[in-house]
């Protein structure tokens, strides 16, 4: 298997950063409290006032502070553990990890660009610029031909495929319906709050649909490029499941109640798709031989 001498020391500054923002990001304290701002579309916001998100609204705050949990004591050990087997000659450690890599650029992207600007900025920043470089680095120097070599009779193409289209286009769908009667009547969407726009919907809509969707054609084609990018994604949509359950969990404690409908519809089709994810996943590696 081809290392990449780059990653030696790449992975570890993304794991150093994290460690940093994440863990300021949950335990920072201080701020005055919530308190109404009225945005330049004339809404009346509640925003969190504490800690290092005291600046981004009452939702969006609280939920940064499950992303920090899920990061501090779920990625980070994925993203060190995948890297010390890989150093080993893992092939499979090789793809875990550029699981890990695929959320840490999605966090810090995210930080970069929809958070309210912190203390913070320079580390997402610099996050955002390894992780970019790193994933692009491991998934070159991945031999593709050698893994489309170990897939087995019974690795479960059509159902993979299956599950991507689904989770390509539903997120597709979940965003747009939030977006097509604002976009119609000129309004501000509700969930806009202080922010100039809404990041997530976007980069979703432009990069994490197409990618899903292609994952999904080049496993139905058996093109190597296809079992590459399956894995992390299926791993990535693991994460941003139990994103979804701290959040909502972080959402609770600070007094967020939604109607039963988002629970439902909007945070119960994020927590399946990736309990659908782990069983994928599963089923990914029992059906390749082992490393070459």
């Amino acid at each position: 298997m081809q290392k990449n001498s780059a990653l030696t020391w790449l992975v570890p500054l993304i794991a150093l950063i994290a460690i940093i923002t994440a863990g300021v990001g949950l335990f920072s304290q201080g701020g005055d409290g919530a308190y109404t701002f009225t945005t330049l579309h004339s809404q009346n916001v509640e925003i969190y006032g504490k800690g290092l998100y005291q600046n981004d609204s009452r939702l969006v705050g609280s939920g940064f502070r499950g992303v920090d949990a899920v990061t501090l004591f779920i990625s980070i050990p994925l993203l060190v553990v995948s890297f010390l087997f890989y150093r080993r000659g893992n092939q499979n450690a090789h793809l875990l990890m550029i699981a890990a890599l695929f959320y840490f650029l999605y966090n810090a992207g995210s930080m970069s660009f929809a958070a309210s600007f912190n203390t913070m900025f320079p580390f997402y920043i610099a996050q955002f610029s390894a992780s970019l470089f790193a994933t692009i680095l491991a998934l070159t120097s991945f031999d593709r031909q050698t893994l489309a070599n170990r897939v087995q009779p019974g690795f479960p193409h059509r159902g993979m495929a299956v599950f991507l289209f689904i989770a390509g286009a539903g997120t597709l769908m979940l965003w747009w319906s939030e977006l097509i009667g604002p976009l119609m009547s000129g309004q501000a969407p509700a969930l806009l709050g202080p922010y100039t726009t809404l990041y997530t919907h976007g980069f979703d809509s432009a990069v994490i649909t197409p990618a899903a969707i292609l994952t999904g054609l080049f496993l139905l084609r058996r093109e190597p490029l296809g079992y590459l990018l399956a894995a992390p994604i299926m791993v990535f949509c693991t994460l941003v499941g139990i994103v979804v359950i701290a959040q909502t969990i972080s959402q609770t404690l600070e007094g967020i109640i939604f109607p039963i409908g988002v629970y439902i519809g909007m945070i119960g089709s994020w927590i399946v798709m990736g309990a659908f994810a782990i069983g994928l996943t599963v089923a990914y590696f029992r059906n390749l031989s082992k490393t070459m």
